[in-house]
């Protein structure tokens, strides 16, 4: 079969993923609470499994109802009970709802029939390999709504995320823009989640955004070179995943990996290259005519 037959409907999965998540992943690196999507994917990974306990199928409305179901928990969690101000807390609260969403996922479907299956796929995001039209017509809808919010909304995030005592003192209730952010962002985590999987939307939504950080300065070239990322890693991540018959969104998350090395290792040679054009001595000759000026 073509690449095209086989990847289409995967590939168009992974660049609307590419397209939305590393926006969210801007305002979750400027909040400092980095592994907030990973908890959160985890959460509705853990909903997930409770629907297919209750003998959901994969494409199954409820199973979406139940991952959004206790997303939104996690997100009311994460905005009302913990305080900004104190982020070694709150970034700690996050990781302790990673591991027991994890451990209860574990340990709800260790006798279920395909239990392991269906662990590993939230994981890997083996569902790509399954997506559908419907799917990316609902994703579609999810990410138009949530695309509309953040940029009609988007100075009252921008500086309730990057400044809470400015936006306390402009007025803003810091605590509902948080929730209506973790709100949005779940209900774009539960339906990636579906169908990429836990590792994928983590990757997606942090990966470009650092290394766009690293790229560039200004917000405008950092969201470019974000989605340039993205839409690359999930390219290269169709080819690869066809030829070499890989799960896809394994192959993407580690492309991702090997980009933040590459960016990271290239930044830093040129901080090392400019740093010492800096602190070369002036040459010989130089230093000698300044003394002679100096003596004349």
């Amino acid at each position: 079969m073509s690449f095209l037959t086989v990847m289409t409907l995967p590939l168009l999965a992974c660049l609307l993923l590419a397209l939305i998540l590393p926006t969210l992943g801007r305002h979750v690196l400027a909040r400092g609470v980095i592994f907030v999507d990973l908890a959160l994917a985890q959460i509705a990974a853990l909903g997930q499994s409770v629907a297919y306990l209750l003998g959901a199928e994969p494409h199954d409305p409820s199973m979406y109802y139940w991952a959004f179901g206790f997303t939104l928990l996690g997100a009311a969690l994460f905005s009302f009970l913990w305080d900004r101000s104190h982020s070694v807390l709150q970034e700690a609260f996050i990781g302790i709802s990673f591991a027991v969403a994890t451990a209860a996922t574990l340990l709800m479907l260790t006798n279920a029939p395909h239990g392991a299956e269906h662990v590993q796929g939230t994981l890997s995001g083996e569902a790509l390999g399954w997506v559908t039209w419907r799917d990316i017509v609902i994703m579609l809808a999810i990410y138009t709504v949530v695309g509309a919010f953040l940029y009609f909304a988007r100075r009252k995030l921008r500086v309730c995320s990057e400044d809470p005592a400015r936006a306390k003192a402009m007025g803003l209730s810091v605590k509902k823009w948080d929730f209506l952010f973790y709100a949005a962002f779940g209900l774009v985590v539960t339906s990636s989640v579906k169908v990429s999987g836990v590792l994928a939307v983590f990757s997606y939504l942090i990966v470009p955004i650092v290394c766009s950080t690293l790229l560039a300065r200004r917000g405008r070239a950092r969201m470019y070179w974000a989605w340039i990322i993205a839409f690359g890693a999930s390219v290269l991540g169709a080819v690869f995943s066809y030829l070499k018959d890989w799960p896809m969104g394994a192959t993407i998350v580690c492309l991702f990996g090997v980009t933040v090395a590459v960016v990271s290792l290239s930044v830093r040679m040129k901080y090392v290259e400019a740093k010492a054009k800096v602190d070369q001595p002036a040459r010989p000759e130089l230093r000698s005519t300044s003394a002679d000026a100096i003596h004349q």
